[in-house]
Parts: C-alpha cells; sequence; structure tokens
C-alpha cells in the first residue's frame, strides 16, 4: 500500500466536514484521526499528520483554535548534550500568538531531546463557529 499526501484545500475541506459534525474536537490528535478517516473516504492512500492539520485548521476562518497550556518551572537551558557532550540545538515552535517559544533542546550529534513535561500538556481544542 502506497501513502499519498493530499493537497491542503481536499485537507481543509475534510477539517470543515469533521468540525461541522461534531462542532469541538478536544484535542489536535482526535482531529487529525478524524480528518484522515474522512481523507480515506476519497483516497484510501490518504495520510495527513496531526501538526499537517493544525496548521491548515489555523487558516480556516470557521475555526476557532483555543489552546490550553500548563507551565512549571524545570525546564533548565542546557548548553552540552548529558549523553554525548555535544551542543544542542533549542526545539522552537510558535505559539498561537505567533511568538517562537522554546519548548526543550536537542542534540546535533546523537538526537538526545530534553525532558518537556515543563510545558505539558499543551492541548489544541477546535471548535465550529456558527
Amino acid at each position: 500500500m502506497s501513502r499519498k499526501i493530499p493537497p491542503k484545500d481536499v485537507i481543509a475541506n475534510a477539517i470543515k466536514m469533521v468540525l461541522f459534525s461534531r462542532k469541538v474536537v478536544e484535542s489536535q490528535e482526535e482531529l487529525a484521526s478524524l480528518v484522515e478517516k474522512e481523507l480515506k473516504k476519497i483516497n484510501k492512500d490518504y495520510v495527513v499528520g496531526a501538526t499537517r492539520v493544525k496548521r491548515i485548521a489555523l487558516e480556516i476562518s470557521e475555526i476557532e483554535v483555543k489552546a490550553k497550556t500548563k507551565k512549571s518551572l524545570g525546564l533548565q537551558k542546557i548548553e552540552l548534550c548529558p549523553i554525548c557532550n555535544s551542543e544542542v540545538k533549542e526545539i522552537r515552535v510558535k505559539n498561537l500568538l505567533n511568538k517562537d517559544i522554546v519548548i526543550g533542546y536537542k542534540c546535533i550529534k546523537c538526537g538526545y531531546e530534553s525532558d518537556l513535561e515543563a510545558f505539558l500538556p499543551m492541548k489544541y481544542i477546535f471548535i465550529w463557529k456558527d
């Protein structure tokens, strides 16, 4: 079975169909799963990731996206990898306000990633606007 990446407009339509019928979806992963089921009705080889679904949903004016985050002290800046002593890079994402935030660190050499629990749970809620 081969996998196919659906076009953006097809994903957007699937997102709209899911949220129009459900009104609220409580997580990014759940929305991605529902959207992928909808896409498979069109083409059984279509696959889509949760991050792509979220990005496309953010662009749809009929959908409101809310984010719930919990911050706690604990994620400390690290300069060197504790495993191989190599340089680490910051793992950055853009929040809903389009600001860069650091959510962890990743080693360039061995792939070690710092614990992200200090910013968990980070949950997105998708709501269809009536």
